[in-house]
């Protein structure tokens, strides 16, 4: 009788799981959506783990879910890369700036002052 109490806890257990995992794909996607483009590179790495983690579990079980479950998580994996890119984006135009405006002053510096030529 015990055993079967396991067994049955044990599928329970495992189901609540599987059911639960396209809703953490989800809520994770919208935290990048909405936050992404501020975040620190830590909590990038945060969000990067958490996303790792949650795709692992995905792998080992994705046998067992629907097709609406996986319709769902790979919506949420495909929202996740897209917030990550366009946040790596921004991140890189801003640094695009800086360079030009260091080469900006960098050919003035080379061309001199032209009230010193006259």
């Amino acid at each position: 009788m015990k055993k079967i109490l396991f067994l049955l806890f044990a599928f329970v257990l495992m189901a609540s799981c599987t059911a639960a995992l396209p809703k953490q794909f989800t809520a994770l996607a919208d935290k990048v959506e909405k936050k992404g483009e501020s975040f620190s590179a830590e909590q990038w790495q945060k969000a990067d783990a958490e996303f790792n983690k949650l795709m692992e579990e995905f792998n080992k079980n994705v046998d067992k879910f629907n097709a609406d479950q996986k319709k769902e998580i790979n919506a949420a994996i495909g929202r996740f890369h897209a917030a990550e890119l366009k946040a790596g984006i921004n991140e890189a135009a801003g640094a695009l700036e800086g360079l030009i405006e260091g080469a900006k002053g960098f050919l003035e510096g080379l061309g001199g002052d032209s009230s010193e030529n006259e």
